[in-house]
Formats: C-alpha cells, sequence, structure tokens
C-alpha cells in the first residue's frame, strides 16, 4: 500500500498490529513527528478476544443491547406480540413480493438492522447488497424502475443524506417509481449522535415530484407500503428505532397521497395537535386519560399536505398544536405555516424542476422577473385602494 500513499505524496506507516498497545504508540510518536500528511495502516479482528462477536458475519454486534457474556444472547425482552418497525415492513415486503415478482429489495449494507435478511434468504435473485454506498443503491434502484422492476430501499435517516444527489438528479428528477424506507427516522437513543434522524423530513419536502410518508401504527405502515408500489413516482416511507404491537391486516387498503385523518377525543374541543408517527395514538391516549377534549390529527403525509383538511382546520379558530418529534427548520409545522402564510405574497419558483432556457425567459416563465413583482406590487394597492 505504501508506493499508492507515496504516489500522492503522503507518508504511509505500517502494517500495525491494532492489538497492540506498544506498537501502537510506538508508531502515533512516529506519526506525531512526520512532516506533512501521513496514513497509519493500523489492522484490526472485528470482535477481537469476544468469540460471539469474532465469529459474527451479519453485523449483529455492531449495536447491542444488554446481553448474557457467557452466552452472546440479548437479555432484552420484548413482549410477544410486538416488533420492530424495520421487521414490520420487511415483512409486508416479503408479503408483497410474493404476489409481485417484480419487486426487488436493496441495501447499502444493512440487511440486519433493516431486517432484510429473511428476504434475501426467500429471494436471494432479488435481493442486492451493494455495501456502505448510499449514492449507488439510489441510482442503481433507479435503472431497475426504468427497466420495469419494483425497487424497495431501506436506508437509515441518517445515512439518507449521502445519497442527496442522487434522490434529486436522478430519482426525483426523472420522477421514477421507486421506493425508500426511511428506517431509524426521529431519536434514535442509544445508536448514538450521529445517528439522530431528525432532518429527513427538512432536506426531502423541497424536492419535487417525490412523495413522504410516516404511518402512525403497523397497520398504517403496512397500508403505506401497499399504496408506494402502486405510486408511479418516488415514495419515501419514514419509521422510527423501537418496536410496535403487530397484527397483519385482512386486506391492503390504498392510501390516498396527501391524505390526513382526524380524532376528536371529548366534547367541545378546546385545541388541535396535529402529529404524525406513533405519537399520534399517544396523544389520544393521554387526552382520553386526562379527559382533556381536543382533535387529534393524523399528519401522515409531509408532502403532500391535506390542504383540505388544513382549510377545515383553520376555519375552527381553534388553538393549534404542531407537535413533532424532528428539527423545527423545514418541518412539517413548517410546510403548514407557508400554506398559512398566504395573505404574504410570496414570489419564487413552484415546487417543480427548472426546465432548461435563458435566464431571462425562465424568470419570466417563473413569475420571479422584476416586471412581474412590480405588477403584483400594483395589484395589491388596487386592492387596498
Amino acid at each position: 500500500d505504501a508506493p499508492l500513499f507515496e504516489n500522492f505524496n503522503i507518508n504511509y506507516l505500517g502494517p500495525v498490529d491494532g492489538h497492540d498497545l506498544h506498537a501502537l504508540i510506538k508508531a502515533f510518536h512516529a506519526a506525531k513527528n512526520a512532516e506533512g500528511p501521513i496514513v497509519v495502516h493500523v489492522i484490526t479482528k472485528k470482535g477481537k478476544g469476544y468469540s460471539f462477536a469474532e465469529k459474527d458475519e451479519v453485523g449483529k454486534w455492531h449495536g447491542v443491547s444488554p446481553f448474557d457474556i457467557e452466552t452472546g444472547r440479548s437479555i432484552m425482552k420484548v413482549p410477544s406480540d410486538e416488533l420492530s418497525w424495520s421487521e414490520i415492513v420487511s415483512r409486508t415486503l416479503i408479503d408483497l413480493a410474493k404476489k409481485d415478482s417484480r419487486i426487488v429489495a436493496i441495501t447499502p449494507a444493512m440487511a440486519q438492522g433493516s431486517k432484510l435478511l429473511e428476504f434475501q434468504r426467500k429471494y436471494p435473485k432479488r435481493f442486492f447488497d451493494c455495501g456502505i454506498a448510499e449514492e449507488h443503491a439510489i441510482t442503481m434502484a433507479c435503472g431497475m424502475a426504468q427497466a420495469g422492476l419494483k425497487p424497495f430501499i431501506s436506508i437509515y435517516s441518517s445515512f439518507l443524506q449521502r445519497g442527496y444527489d442522487q434522490i434529486n438528479h436522478d430519482l426525483a428528477r426523472m420522477n421514477l417509481p421507486v421506493v425508500i424506507g426511511v428506517d431509524r427516522a426521529g431519536l434514535v437513543g442509544d445508536d448514538g449522535e450521529t445517528h439522530q434522524g431528525v432532518f429527513d423530513i427538512s432536506f426531502l419536502r423541497s424536492i419535487p415530484n417525490l412523495i413522504l410518508s410516516q404511518p402512525k401504527d403497523t397497520q398504517e405502515a403496512q397500508n403505506l407500503l401497499y399504496s408506494a408500489f402502486l405510486e408511479n413516482k418516488p415514495y419515501f416511507i419514514r419509521y422510527p428505532r423501537g418496536y410496535e404491537k403487530y397484527k397483519k391486516v385482512d386486506s391492503y387498503q390504498y392510501i390516498q397521497p396527501g391524505t390526513w385523518t382526524k380524532t376528536i377525543v371529548g366534547e367541545n374541543p378546546g385545541c388541535i395537535v396535529i402529529c404524525y408517527g406513533p405519537e399520534v395514538d399517544k396523544v389520544i391516549q393521554k387526552a382520553k386519560v386526562n379527559h382533556v377534549s381536543l382533535i387529534v390529527v393524523n399528519a401522515r403525509f409531509f408532502k403532500p399536505l391535506d390542504t383540505d383538511m388544513l382549510d377545515e382546520l383553520f376555519k375552527m379558530n381553534l388553538k393549534i398544536h404542531v407537535y413533532q418529534t424532528d428539527c423545527k427548520k423545514g418541518s412539517l409545522a413548517s410546510a403548514i405555516l407557508e400554506y398559512k402564510n398566504q395573505s404574504i405574497n410570496i414570489l419564487g419558483i413552484e415546487d417543480h424542476f427548472v426546465q432548461h432556457g435563458s435566464i431571462r425567459s425562465l424568470r419570466i416563465e417563473e413569475k420571479i422577473d422584476i416586471n412581474t413583482l412590480f405588477e403584483q406590487i400594483s395589484e395589491s394597492e388596487n386592492e387596498i385602494g
């Protein structure tokens, strides 16, 4: 490896035994005193010193819950009627794949975490692990979609940003039917700071052509995945880390994009809570226990919004609380405020990709030229007058 780095004028030191503390100290002292950039090549054995981890080939020990040291078995007890959200999505995907041979699954090296190993076992020729390359996973799915397949990709929310360019240019711009499961959406707790999946709503909302959703429960998760394969466009379904009570739906129900549901708790509701995901039922139950009368809205689509329901809610003149568990900027609340504040005249490019043309002609076509601004100023003055 030395010649490779030296060709780039980078010093090379190694290989060094990564389990030999004295050798490491010696190597790092040498690196510290070296002039210019240096690569220290350290070789380690995954799971060194613990046989269960050493023998693991699928990443089970990448991140672990409390376990018995003697047996290597998890001591975390999950109720028998609960499954992880990843498992629920995977089971639904397998069920749908039985009936449609065009459905394929793609993972960027997260088959274990995304619970796709069973899909791989059942359909080995329809399963693709492209390694830690989210960018390639999305582009590959786009090619498959062009060829008539129905790709599903499972990507952790915090890693989805790696494929932002491909989502924008390859997927959304070409408006291709690819379904993306945004796993570990929201706070992830012990997975760590870099894994907090709180930005995907914000960076996906600005991209044209795509649908962005989140189910409130396992039944809705199954129906959203079923519905996603019926839509001829990019479809994102986000779901959190954790477990939920699972019951297989008797028959799949199509969910129209951009439709919300609402639940009235008590009589004469005094306010409205707009939320999404598992929080919907939690808010309903808490309101019932505390005898609080309110309207709870399941905003299961971040894009498109249910503007018909929003119009209905605004007419009620009740205090609206937007309860969200992701970052505020660019969030569901941002989308609602953008729609609500129509009294502010906003000029800008609408929710679509801009086509080729001169800057002058495009400004006129998109109605962001200076003449359009002053025409609208004149119209508003006449209205006031």
